[in-house]
This record gives C-alpha cells, structure tokens and sequence, in this order.
C-alpha cells in the first residue's frame, strides 16, 4: 500500500525547526503509516543530524528511486547570502523559510504530498527578505485559493478557532462582524464533523469583560456577537453564548463545549498555552489543502543549545495524520 507523503517545511534554518523536525522523525520511527518529505536545506539537516548525534540519514529526493532507509529531502537550499547561524535572525533565515513554505504548497496543490506541516518561521527576517507577510496562514491563503484562513488551535481534546489572528488589538475588534464571526462558526462546524464529532457544540466568548454585562462594559454583544449565535443556531449548529471571556475555557475542559470560537488571537493562545504549550497544535481551516504546524516560535534565543523539545512537532504530524486519515480536506 502507499504510504501518504507529508511534506514537512523546515522553518527558518537559523531557529530550532531542523532540530525538531529531526527529533520528532526519529521518535517517530518505524515510519510505518506515512513518509516524510522535508522542504528545507540538505546540509544544515545533515550537519544539525549530526550535532545531535542522531542515527537517521538524510539523503536529497529522488522521485525516481526514493531511499527507503533514508529521509527524503527537497533540497532548496537559498545560496545567495547564505548565513547559516544558529540564533542570527537574517534576510537568508526569511528567504529561506519563505521558500520551503512556498514549494510545498505547490506541491500540496498538485496533490503530492498529503499535507503540510510547518516549523517556526520568523515573521521579521522574512520582511528583511521582501515578503510582507503576517505569517503562515495568510501566504497558504495567497497561494491557495484566497479563501479566509481560519487557524485552530488544538490542545489534546480542547479547541480554538479564531475569528482573528495576526493583526493589532484594536483592528481585530473592528474587524468583528456578524458575517465573519458566522463565516467562522461554520467552517469551525463542517471541520469538527470531518473529525468524527456528530454534533459539535461551540462556546462563543463575549469580547468584553463578563461579556459585557447587559451592556454595562460594551456594545459588541448584543450588537455583533448576539445576531451571530441567533443566526448560526438558525443553521442548525450548536452554539452557547456569549459566555465571560475569563470561564468560557474551564468550561471547555469540563466538556460543555466541543470547542471554543476565540474572538482575537490571544484570547485563545494565553489560556491553551497555558494548559499545555508543549503540545499545542496549529490547524488552518478553510483551505484546499491540509496544513498542521507547531504552535511556537524560532525560539532564536535557544536554536544554538540543540536542547529544543520537539513534542509539538509530534503532535502536529500526528494531528496531520488523523486529518488524512479521515480524508478530511477541511474545505
């Protein structure tokens, strides 16, 4: 039988992604469900493979004769100003990421890999490289149909999927609509139904203190947040709310809600973060293809120790795994 491919995008070479992206392969083994393909840089693999003392090899892909003893990698190592340094952030570490990233949705979107999953990337050292983009999720949005990436945040049974994500607090609140909060609520819906939850329930956080009080701390509720919920459960999906932004999470872990719809990204980050950073796991919805990531950064301060835990990395490729297995294209 033939084993699903996962294209696994290295990050920023100069962050601790070639560490964890070979820690986490190596805890994996035997690789008997899937075959990884790394998008990234063959000689800092190799030679950070070798810093760690690890036993797997890396070897440059070949469609025609793939090594099965060996991991694969598409070599797309950026020569032109090349600072491979651990710790430096750089306009080679962004140009580098910014390609790994790019040739691996081509390659998701001609249907040969299974999925996509990514190391950290460093938003600034991509800028210095000339991509102006937030991150991730709004390149995979670009390149793939332009559709609203929606990124959810999984840790173990517990949910977020954000309404917003990378922009300035004050933009986020502006950018709150019954539309796109209705827009969120039904992707969130249709992917939970992929994943096997018959019928999801979602707790939906008011935006102000104790979600507002009546009115007391703000309008947002009745006016936005309100008409959402009324709308949705008009749809035939399960939504309770608004419920005070500081409980609506210790409900989630008690199983009154399947998952929880996080109005701005911290929201959700600061309390899943903290329940467990080590394992959370970033999912962006509502694209043609799928795509789990590690829910950390480069971690430039550390890159140079090689003592990065790579469970997030383990979760995300395992999260990948169970989304193909379900044949879940998270449309």
């Amino acid at each position: 039988m033939k084993l699903p491919r996962f294209g696994l995008t290295m990050g920023d070479p100069n962050g601790i992604g070639p560490e964890i992206i070979i820690k986490a392969i190596h805890q994996l083994q035997p690789l008997t469900s899937w075959k990884p393909l790394v998008f990234g840089d063959l000689s800092v693999l190799q030679e950070v493979n070798a810093m760690l003392g690890n036993p797997l090899q890396f070897c440059e892909f070949n469609k025609l004769s793939p090594s099965p003893e060996s991991v694969s990698v598409l070599n797309l190592a950026v020569s032109e100003n090349r600072q491979w340094q651990p710790g430096k952030r750089c306009a080679w570490g962004g140009e580098s990421s910014f390609v790994f990233l790019t040739e691996a949705i081509r390659w998701a979107m001609n249907n040969e890999i299974s999925a996509i999953v990514t190391a950290p990337l460093c938003k600034e050292a991509m800028h210095e490289a000339g991509h102006f983009y937030p991150g991730h999720t709004e390149i995979l949005s670009l390149q793939t149909n332009q559709a609203l990436p929606v990124m959810m945040l999984v840790v173990d049974e517990l949910r977020a999927i954000h309404v917003t994500t990378h922009m300035p607090l004050k933009e986020a609140i502006a950018s709150l609509t019954i539309e796109r909060i209705l827009k969120v609520i039904s992707i969130a819906d249709k992917t939970l139904r992929q994943m096997g939850i018959q019928n999801p329930k979602f707790g939906i956080p008011g935006l102000n203190p104790h979600a507002s009080e009546n009115g007391l701390f703000g309008e947002e509720e009745r006016e936005i947040i309100i008409p959402a919920i009324e709308e949705a459960e008009k749809q035939g999906i399960d939504c309770r709310g608004p419920v005070s932004p500081d409980v609506i999470f210790l409900q989630h872990r008690e199983g009154i809600f399947d998952a929880v719809i996080a109005l701005y990204h911290d929201q959700a980050h600061i309390p899943l973060k903290l329940l467990g950073f080590e394992r959370g796991v970033n999912v962006t919805l509502g694209l043609p293809v799928i795509r789990t990531s590690v829910d950390h950064g480069t971690a430039f301060d550390r890159a140079a120790l090689f003592q990065s835990d790579p469970s997030s990395m383990i979760h995300a490729i395992r999260f990948a795994q169970r989304l193909v297995s379900n044949h879940s294209a998270l449309i």
